[in-house]
């Protein structure tokens, strides 16, 4: 019997993932910022032998762009189960700018609109300055830069489309990157691209997992958007990709809320692992939308305005 197998027969019979194992990282700093915020990122490397093709995942927290942690406990079960499955884990910072806006602004549709747009633009600038890092260090890590998959949940959703709507929109600020660099794919778990006008990406994307309910109130599910500029959520970038004829999976929880920015982590990962793997082999990743129901939900809201999504917000 091969070592390979060996190593996998252990595994499933001794989880890795006890309650009793610490899940091993490694923690770097990746940018000191002019203004004295010093980012850290965590490396969880994955098993060796089980399947391991060298993907990595770069995972970016919720939190309303207010607060949040790389590190949360309630992350750490979907990280376990992607490093048993040969995945690489990279859980990273990012600068939090709404925690440190001006409540005054805030509190009016237009002020909130930009110092929204300012803390995604930070936190996107942090995600690519993780990126690199990643593919500075990927072949002391032995994983593949060409397979880096990024992820997000809520704040970090929003993050993680928007880092690839960059990309693919020559948006990214010079130097950071490598001028050919793409994400090998991208799991967005209830976020939103923000934009003047319905999204448009003007180069191929990479393969897109969206996951969102319909009845979220905290980041849209079709769109909160001021003089055509704003949030376009789920539904909006899964119709503009559809009709780009681009490679997305989208998953519509009906009923669903704001829940549905940490439930597939445990509910749909073995889907979300099958859409890792199909992202190593081109040509493969398909576009499909799935859709579920949450039983005895009945009569719900979906209809959210501008001022809806504000409170929930504040």
């Amino acid at each position: 019997m091969s070592l390979k197998y060996i190593l996998c027969f252990f595994f499933f019979f001794f989880p890795y993932g006890s309650a009793a194992f610490e899940l091993p990282k490694e923690t770097y700093v990746f940018d000191v910022t002019a203004g004295g915020d010093t980012l850290r990122l965590d490396r969880y490397p994955a098993v060796r032998g089980c399947d391991d093709k060298g993907q990595i995942v770069v995972f970016a927290f919720g939190g309303g762009f207010r607060g949040g942690s790389r590190d949360s406990a309630s992350f750490m079960p979907f990280f376990r189960f992607l490093v048993e499955n040969g995945v690489t884990v990279v859980s990273t910072d990012y600068r939090t700018a709404l925690k440190d806006a001006d409540p005054v602004r805030l509190a009016t549709l237009p002020g909130f609109k930009d110092a929204l747009y300012e803390a995604i633009s930070v936190a996107v600038t942090d995600f690519y300055k993780a990126t690199a890092f990643v593919i500075e260090h990927s072949p002391m890590w032995g994983v593949d830069s060409a397979k880096i998959i990024a992820c997000g949940s809520s704040a970090g959703a929003i993050t993680v489309l928007q880092a690839e709507y960059g990309i693919c929109n020559d948006m990214v600020p010079s130097g950071i990157l490598p001028a050919d660099f793409n994400y090998a794919g991208v799991i967005s778990m209830a976020g939103a691209v923000c934009a003047e006008g319905v999204p448009e990406w003007t180069a191929m994307t990479a393969p897109i997992m969206l996951f969102h309910g319909d009845a979220d109130s905290v980041v849209p599910f079709e769109k909160a958007v001021i003089d055509g500029f704003g949030l376009w959520g789920s539904s909006t970038v899964s119709r503009a990709l559809g009709g780009m004829g681009l490679s997305h999976v989208f998953h519509v929880v009906r009923g669903g809320g704001h829940e549905v920015s940490g439930t597939p982590m445990t509910r749909y990962r073995g889907e979300i692992l099958n859409f890792i793997r199909l992202t190593d082999s081109p040509g493969v990743c398909r576009t499909a939308t799935i859709e579920e129901t949450i039983p005895g939900t009945g009569d719900y809201k979906t209809d959210f305005t501008i001022e809806d999504y504000l409170r929930s917000n504040m």
